[in-house]
């Protein structure tokens, strides 16, 4: 995988632009389309910029593609999607609250899946910046889980020797599923893993510590994650 350059005069004139939004544009036509798919022009058309003013601000589309990547990984991925089980405050409920977010993008059109997954995808073997970024995903994904099944096991819902065993089997479940719905995979087939991760993260350990209504409410939180067509 090559990075194109984007053609223009000199380098290092002051940015006359929002360089927010400009990013903001090329992540979103790098998440719908993928790094390959998507040409210099097009990438003009979607900033605004024309190639020589992308040139001057990123000297090529690779350079321009990770930023994309970091701002998604800032804003999708730290604050929006795994981001929420570090900071969370309960266990097994956050891992549904997860599973949950995840669920939703089934629902969006087109189905784009995560950018971060994509890249993995499509990048056999990837630029040193880009590996970078995608072991970040993979370490926040890690950190994330592994956070909410701590406090899960301190509540007493799971065995806390088995913390690290549900983190590794979870990891793949969920780029898998990302991988399925960016493929535009039938719906019933990514809520599935849905099913199987929450069967990972809780196992026969939540029977064991609970009772009554809160058993009955997990129990009803894996319906609605997986069984919605």
């Amino acid at each position: 995988m090559t990075a194109s350059k984007l053609t223009g005069k000199t380098r290092g004139r002051p940015r006359a632009f929002e360089e927010d939004a400009v990013v903001a544009a090329a992540m979103e036509l790098f998440w719908r389309s993928g790094y390959a798919g998507v040409s210099v022009p097009e990438l003009s058309a979607a900033t605004g910029l024309s190639s020589s003013s992308l040139y001057n601000a990123y000297g090529s589309k690779l350079s321009l593609f990770e930023a994309a990547l970091d701002r998604y990984l800032d804003t999708r991925i730290s604050d929006r999607m795994v981001g929420p089980l570090q900071r969370g405050s309960e266990g097994l409920a956050d891992i549904d609250a997860f599973l949950q977010r995840l669920a939703t993008t089934t629902r969006i059109s087109p189905r784009r899946g995560c950018l971060a997954v994509n890249t993995i995808a499509e990048f056999r073997h990837a630029p040193p910046a880009i590996a970078a970024r995608t072991a970040r995903y993979r370490a926040e994904l890690r950190d994330g889980l592994g956070a909410a099944l701590g406090r899960a096991a301190a509540a007493g819902e799971i065995h806390p020797e088995t913390v690290d065993m549900r983190v590794a089997a979870l990891v793949p479940i969920v780029v898998a599923f990302n991988l399925l719905v960016a493929a535009d995979a039938p719906v019933h087939e990514a809520r599935e893993l849905l099913v199987a991760a929450r069967a990972v993260a809780a196992s026969s350990a939540l029977a064991r510590s609970k009772s009554g209504p809160d058993a009955k409410k997990s129990r009803a939180t894996v319906t609605a994650v997986g069984v919605q067509r």
